[in-house]
């Protein structure tokens, strides 16, 4: 007998010793409704967003309707092929705001893996960002690769090409969704037709919106330099828009060019309390550094904002540490307890622990605000070691945060990039309400994170929940229904094991756009919930996937979403 089949033969004995009903969440598949020539039997699905849930509704009490949970709509995407130049970001990369890299086009990409993720397989991941995504931009290639939907309907603008959905309104049941799509004339227009004249009468070339609470969006907007002729040498600056009024918010400092280095600046989340504006993004510093910021203003009689402040976040700012430590940070949300989460990208000149990795943090004092990274927070270390990177995906009004994370922690500078899978962490912040943090206990009575997959092992491996794999967590509501992505094993896994083999490791995975929902706990006597994780054990020292292929969205994911996005393993 093989090893390796002993393995699996080991993990299925221990999975069906395993107590029934273990997981917290069930994975619901999302079907995106869109049809037509672009969608392919490869076609990829990613989850971006989760509809807000209405007050007071929390999907772990017992005898919460399982279809009002499920009810809740996922927004989503599809990719066929590698982005290139995010759809999203202002800039390449979410750091190249001089334009050099893609200036240079196939050699720049390159450059930009070798100098600021440093692997050792640059020149393919070069050239499949390079030839696969941005070239077909560049040579006018106006077959869509980014189809937006939620849940069955095609969210698509009438002359749109590419459109991205980064969230729903900020409201309770709200099902309006917020973000931007390209044509033959724009890479950026808001879905919502919002308009791109400021307040200053200025017109400007681009818009993207991020967020909004249905009175405000926010967002920002770009208009060319002056320099070439091409689709980049843009400048943006943050955006607010309040009806039909557009406010763009100047820089912090710096100045528009400097030395063909564009001024830079976003809006990505807000928060209004009464007559106070709060939002989170990042602006221009000096030197050009774009540097993760709290955005404060006064809301007077008429709604408008006024005496707007950017604060720079401290120790996650680009020249932290008096070096450039970081190549760029950005304060992604911001919730009702005024707990700020985002990420700092660590400088190719500073690795930590063999990775210049995207660093995810929190900001418990926006009066004060200053980075924490969650690899530095005792309930955190879990799941975050050490110089671990990932992405921020959001944060809901109960503190609990999710994203993804390195799962694995091989050196990546002259290496591999590393395997990430999607986390949930219940942050001990103001607000937080003890009786939805201690949902996250493990064995010990301890409140930690948790990777998603362990929180989806009920112990079946003939189970709905086994054919999924969570590779990232998007956007949870306050119900606590979470939209992601997984990867997608038909039929199940070979085992209920974190990395079991799909078919032996002969079948393809799919890459799909998941909810996952929370299942009903039943309480003790304190009222506390009653749960029973059971971590998925481990079948391999070592992860490798054999046979089937998992696409190119499932090798190189850079620009879906936001700052640095990795392949998935």
């Amino acid at each position: 007998m093989s090893s390796k089949l002993q393995l699996t033969t080991l993990a299925v004995l221990v999975s069906a010793a395993l107590p029934a009903h273990a997981a917290l969440y069930k994975v619901v598949e999302v079907d995106s409704g869109l049809s037509g020539p672009e969608i392919k039997e490869s076609t990829e699905y990613y989850g971006t967003a989760i509809q807000p849930s209405v007050a007071g509704v929390n999907c772990f009490e017992s005898g919460t309707s399982s279809s009002t949970c499920e009810g809740y709509k996922l927004a989503g995407e599809t990719r066929n092929r590698a982005a290139g130049f995010s759809y999203r970001e202002e800039v390449p990369f979410a750091m190249d705001n001089s334009f050099g890299y893609i200036e240079d086009n196939y050699d720049g990409f390159e450059d930009y893996c070798f100098y600021q993720l440093g692997y050792s397989t640059c020149e393919y991941w070069a050239s499949n960002q390079y030839f696969n995504g941005w070239s077909k931009e560049l040579n006018n290639d106006k077959t869509p690769n980014s189809l937006a939907f939620v849940e069955g309907i095609a969210e698509k603008p009438a002359d749109s090409i590419n459109t991205v959905i980064n969230s729903f309104t900020k409201a309770s049941g709200a099902s309006s969704t917020i973000g931007n799509y390209s044509n033959a004339t724009s890479r950026n227009v808001p879905i919502s037709g919002d308009t791109l004249t400021d307040s200053a009468s200025k017109v400007w070339k681009q818009g993207r919106q991020w967020a909004s609470n249905g009175t405000y969006t926010v967002g920002s907007v770009s208009s060319k330099t002056g320099i070439g002729t091409e689709r980049y040498y843009y400048y943006s600056k943050p955006a607010v828009w309040l009806g039909s009024n557009l406010t763009a918010i100047n820089w912090a400092g710096g100045k528009e060019n400097d030395n063909d280095v564009f001024a830079q600046g976003s809006m990505r989340d807000l928060y209004v309390d009464n007559t106070t504006f709060y939002g989170v993004g990042y602006n221009n510093y000096n030197d050009q550094h774009m540097n993760a910021t709290i955005f404060k203003a006064d809301i007077d009689g008429s709604g408008t904002l006024t005496n707007i402040k950017s604060t720079l976040i401290s120790n996650a700012q680009v020249d932290a540490g008096d070096d450039n430590t970081n190549s760029n940070s950005v304060a992604t949300n911001i919730n009702s307890n005024l707990i700020v989460v985002g990420q700092a990208k660590r400088s190719g000149n500073y690795p930590q622990n063999g990775a210049a990795a995207n660093r995810l943090f929190v900001v418990a004092d926006i009066n004060s605000p200053s980075a924490d990274f969650l690899n530095d927070l005792a309930d955190a270390k879990s799941v975050f070691f050490n110089g671990a990177g990932g992405e921020m995906g959001g944060i809901n009004n109960f503190n609990e945060i999710v994203g993804r994370v390195d799962a694995e922690n091989n050196r990546e500078y002259d290496g591999k990039q590393r395997r990430q899978r999607a986390f949930i962490y219940p942050y001990n912040g103001n607000g937080t309400i003890a009786v939805h943090r201690n949902i996250f206990k493990d064995k010990k009575d301890n409140v930690k994170a948790w990777l998603l997959d362990d929180l989806t092992n009920d112990g079946q491996a003939s189970g709905n929940n086994n054919q999924y794999r969570i590779y990232d967590a998007s956007d949870i509501n306050d119900a606590g229904v979470i939209s992601a992505t997984a990867l997608k094993c038909a039929g199940g896994y070979d085992s209920v094991a974190s990395d079991s083999y799909c078919g032996n490791g002969n079948v393809d995975e799919a890459v799909v756009a998941v909810k996952l929902v929370p299942i009903n706990l039943e309480k003790d006597s304190e009222g506390e919930f009653i749960t029973n994780i059971q971590p998925r054990p481990l079948e391999n020292s070592t992860i490798e996937r054999q046979g089937g292929s998992l696409g190119f969205g499932a090798l190189t994911l850079l620009g879906l979403f936001g700052f640095m996005r990795k392949r998935i393993k």
